[in-house]
């Protein structure tokens, strides 16, 4: 008898046991459904957030690259002053009102503001429109549109952190958020890119094929930037704020609106990374305004050159859409550093190819294929790589951190475009060039600063990952101190 009770009571604990471990089994799935469902949905929600910002940005950028082609000399100045207004945004004000308004109704804000750049080129090429106020249209319309601009990309740096950061924290493999970065930041490249190839693929199709006039190019280019901005308001999900974006709520105006400067000033590293910035924003200057502005026009064997720009810039970003991936791969193998090298390099050969070929008449369809391709591998490592490594770097400021890539890209494009049209030269040569103002202008020095630009930008990059890697000492240093107190408590 009392052996069949003892039996009945461990087979009873037995079964307690398995359902407890049932149980235990089916809260352990649930979670991981729930987690797989979270990770899922936040990828679904960036990539639909990446899409929307494509086909907005790809009007501005498809705009930007027929400026200098159509409108000349106006076109640089154009570019110049949206460049100034979109470096001012970023440096005073944009950090304020993305900690203000969140990331998401920051970067509707911004886009509906950058909708003033694309309407000017639709007003500009009116038939009503006259001559006289061409000029004006071009420069207000580029001045307002750039403090959207910086609205737009400090937004953009600071929802692609946190949406990194959530997908690190939810992913079933618990993959870490500088891997996330890298990640997402090949997707969220990739995506732009290729919004961005097909809207300059557009013009050249539109006019060449369809014969449609430019008024009428500019005006799908608006219509398509106004559908983006209503569905990211409409669509797309904002985060909520954590505590440390609550302490951001609290902090005072003048230092969220300063945001930018305080982290230029305050941490060692940002001053190393301006030469990878200014690299991409000389070369960028170099490409659209010396290029495309200027060598489309000269070379012998292009016969419509407005009409062809659009291939060439669909080349640099195509080259950057598929190499942001290859290089997201990359980044996790041989390391961050590895690519931003690459990069620096491919902006110093744009100009370098120049330099050893100076007859612009003598740049053909191969040649100038080359130098997209090269500025595309560039750009890629800028628009994918570089803001994962800003996300590294800076994560406790990652509104201030993406404002300098602004600041610092922006401010040399700015000096870029001046320096291609302000630096005379007295007699016709290799490197003194008539451009279409009918002015000798010297390329050979734009050349050489962005060539050295680059050279400085590798060895910068060098110091500011020894400063983190320093960092990160001190800070599992202070760690295990904190645990060691911990313990003795």
């Amino acid at each position: 008898m009392y052996n069949q009770q003892q039996n009945e009571q461990e087979e009873t604990a037995e079964s307690n046991e398995t359902t407890s471990l049932l149980h235990h089994v089916a809260k352990e799935v649930k979670e991981e459904s729930k987690s797989n469902q979270q990770t899922h949905q936040i990828m679904r929600n960036f990539i639909l957030f990446s899409i929307l910002f494509s086909i907005h940005h790809g009007t501005v950028t498809a705009c930007l690259h027929l400026a200098s082609a159509r409108l000349g000399d106006i076109g640089a100045w154009q570019t110049g002053t949206l460049y100034l207004t979109y470096t001012g945004s970023a440096l005073f004000g944009a950090t304020y009102v993305v900690m203000t308004l969140g990331a998401r109704n920051a970067a509707t804000l911004g886009m509906t503001i950058y909708c003033t750049y694309i309407g000017c080129f639709y007003l500009a090429t009116m038939a009503t429109t006259p001559p006289s106020l061409v000029i004006p249209i071009c420069i207000v319309g580029a001045a307002i549109g750039g403090i959207g601009g910086g609205f737009v990309w400090t937004a953009q740096g600071a929802y692609f952190t946190r949406a990194s950061e959530e997908y690190a924290a939810s992913s079933l493999d618990k993959k870490s958020i500088s891997d996330a970065n890298s990640m997402l930041g090949g997707i969220f490249a990739c995506i732009y890119l290729l919004g961005e190839v097909t809207l300059n693929l557009f013009s050249t199709v539109s006019v060449k094929v369809f014969n449609l006039t430019w008024s009428q190019v500019y005006g799908v280019y608006f219509s398509l930037a106004v559908m983006s901005v209503l569905g990211m308001m409409t669509f797309v999900q904002n985060f909520k704020y954590d505590e440390v974006d609550k302490k951001h709520q609290e902090q005072h105006a003048f230092k969220k609106a300063t945001a930018a400067a305080q982290l230029f000033f305050n941490d060692p590293k940002m001053k190393y990374m301006i030469g990878l910035n200014a690299a991409f924003g000389f070369s960028s200057a170099f490409l659209n305004s010396f290029v495309f502005g200027e060598v489309l026009t000269l070379s012998s064997s292009l016969k419509n050159p407005s009409a062809v720009v659009g291939i060439f810039g669909s080349v640099v970003a195509s080259v950057a859409a598929i190499m942001s991936i290859v290089f997201g791969a990359i980044a996790c193998k041989k390391g961050k550093g590895f690519v931003l090298n690459i990069g620096a390099w491919s902006f110093f050969m744009v100009p370098f190819l120049f330099v050893i070929k100076p007859n612009t008449e003598s740049w053909g369809w191969f040649s100038l294929l080359f130098v997209s391709v090269m500025m595309g591998v560039g750009r890629a490592t800028f628009e994918s790589t570089l803001r994962a490594v800003f996300a590294d770097f800076f994560s406790h400021e990652k509104e201030g951190a993406f404002a300098n890539i602004i600041v610092q890209s922006g401010v040399s494009s700015v000096v870029g475009f001046w320096l291609s049209v302000n630096l005379p030269c007295h007699h016709s040569g290799m490197y003194c060039i008539k451009f279409r103002d009918g002015g000798l202008h010297n390329t050979l020095a734009f050349e050489v600063i962005t060539m050295v630009t680059s050279l400085f930008a590798i060895f910068g990059f060098r110091r500011a990952a020894a400063l983190y890697r320093q960092e990160m000492r001190v800070d599992e240093s202070t760690k295990d101190v904190q645990r060691i107190n911990t313990l003795a408590v």
